[in-house]
This record gives C-alpha cells, structure tokens and sequence, in this order.
C-alpha cells in the first residue's frame, strides 16, 4: 500500500516538475503583461527575454519592452526597442489608450524620423516590381506606400505628397496597363506620361471652396535619347513640379524624382514652354503647383 502510495506521490511530483518547466520554457506575454501592470519591470524583461527568437520579434514583445525599459529610465535601450518596432511594423499603434505617454511620444517621434526612409525603400522596391512585371506585387506594395503617406505624422509634408502622387500614378498603370501602352510608339525610344493628378493647393482646400486644377493646352515631353546601351536598357520614372501661373505659363519648374540626368536638363528647359488653363478658385484664376510624372523606356 505505501508503495503504491509513494509512485502516485512521485508521479505527481514529476507531472508537477514538467508542468513547472514547461511553463518556464514557454514564458508568455501575458506573464510580462500581468508584472509590468504590478511595476514588476526587471522580471517582465526577464519574461520577454526568455521568449523564442520569432516570438521577439513581434510588435506586442517590442512594445513591452520598450515600456519596461522606459519605466526602468533605460531610455537608449528604448529608443533602440523602438527603432525596432517601427521599422519591422511601421504602422504600429498601441492597442491599449491607456499607455504611458512618454512612450507615445517616443513613438511619434521615432515614426516621424523613420518613416520617410522606409516609405521611399517601399515605393522603389514597388516600382522594381512594376518593371519586372510583377503586377500584383506592385500593386500590393503601391498601396501600402499609400497608406503609409497618409500617416498623420507627416502627411502634410512634400516627400509624402509626392510619394503619394506617384504611387497613385502607378496603381492606375498597374490597374490599366493596355491605355498607357496603346498611346505609346510601336518602336524607338520616347516618354510616357503617367496619369495626371490634382495639384497640391487643391488637395489643400479648404471646405466650400471651389477649386479646379490646370488643364494642359501643351504639355510636351522630350523625347528619351540614351548616351549609352547600358542607359538604355534601364527603365525610370521621374517626375517634374511645374508652378503655373494666373495666365498659364509655367513660372517655375523643378525636378521632383530624378532619372536620366541628361534627360532631366531637357524637360526642365521643355516644361518652361508648357502652356495651361491656369488653375481657379472660385472662377478666378490662381497660381497653382502641379506635379508631373512620366516614364523612360525602350519599346
């Protein structure tokens, strides 16, 4: 009897044991969860860090960190946490209202810094995809560069506006390929102008507010002419901001995203001669920015 007693001791000390150790391995988030609530912040680290290498990795694991790391005074070992975050998940917001507002703002700002430079990665490698005939790839990658744009910390700001311009050029090539190409030359080299969009101030109107963008009288582009066979079988797509004036005439023209650079020199001089409708307001004639793009490649 006391044998039997002292194996149904043992195997319940040994289930105790593995379940113990089971628990250990597969440290939880809420176990760091449930210690950072309780100010328990070096054993919620501790929890975190015993975490597999994937599980790291995600933007719930990161943030606690970060927040541990904030409340422990460790701030450049934050920063670095959420340098982490954004750049692994730029949309990243917290789930809960109710975190620490140091950590919002740390995450603002390091969203405000990084952004920029991850969006561009993003749209370069969309438009990489696009020339490779990648559509759908592209197309996935464009709207993401969309939505990106859009993010309130700098939305307002030119790189934005323009990322955003000319992602949203791309998706209708990607979305209607068979238009841009059939008013394109069967043969030899020439530009290809992208789909036009509404200029900057009119995006900026205010409510109420009648605003209509230019329309083109002349909007000729130079014809492409590479310098070398390598050039030439190279793809670009640029794009040019035109300032237009109450009369029509362009005032100011500027390259916005660089291609050939011998190219570039001659669509500035063509743009000076584009002519317009010139923007209004109301009925009356404005100036107004408008951003042009296009595309070199050999057909």
């Amino acid at each position: 009897m006391k044998a039997v007693i002292s194996r149904t001791v043992l195997v319940i000390l040994a289930l105790f044991l593995l379940t113990a150790s089971l628990h250990a391995a597969d440290a939880s988030l809420d176990d760091a969860k449930t210690l950072y609530a309780a100010a328990s912040f070096e054993q919620s680290l501790a929890v975190l860090a015993e975490m597999d290498v994937a599980a790291s990795k995600s933007p719930d694991v990161l943030e606690y960190k970060a927040l541990c790391l904030l409340a422990l005074g460790r701030v450049d070992e934050a920063q670095s946490v959420v340098d982490a975050l954004v750049s692994t998940t730029p949309t990243f917001l917290p789930a809960d209202d109710d975190v620490p507002p140091r950590f919002v703002a740390v995450l603002n700002d390091t969203r405000r810094r990084l952004l920029p430079a991850i969006t561009k990665r993003l749209f370069s490698d969309a438009r990489d995809q696009f020339h490779n005939n990648n559509q759908d790839a592209a197309k996935e990658q464009f709207q993401q560069v969309l939505r990106l744009t859009d993010d309130e910390v700098w939305r307002e700001s030119n790189d934005a506006t323009d990322l955003r311009t000319l992602a949203s050029a791309f998706l209708e090539l990607v979305n209607s390929p068979s238009n841009v190409r059939a008013a394109v030359p069967s043969r030899g080299v020439d530009t290809v102008p992208t789909p036009e969009s509404p200029s900057r101030v009119a995006a900026a109107a205010p409510p109420r507010t009648e605003l209509r963008p230019p329309v083109v009288i002349e909007q000729s582009l130079p014809k492409w002419r590479p310098t070398d066979a390598v050039t030439a079988q190279r793809h670009f797509t640029g794009a040019v901001r035109v300032r237009i004036g109450k009369d029509g005439h362009v005032i100011n023209a500027a390259i916005a995203v660089e291609t050939d650079p011998e190219y570039d020199k001659q669509l500035l001089q063509a743009a000076r001669s584009w002519r317009y409708i010139p923007g209004r307001r109301n009925g009356e004639p404005i100036e107004m920015e408008k951003l042009v793009t296009f595309s070199l490649r050999m057909f």
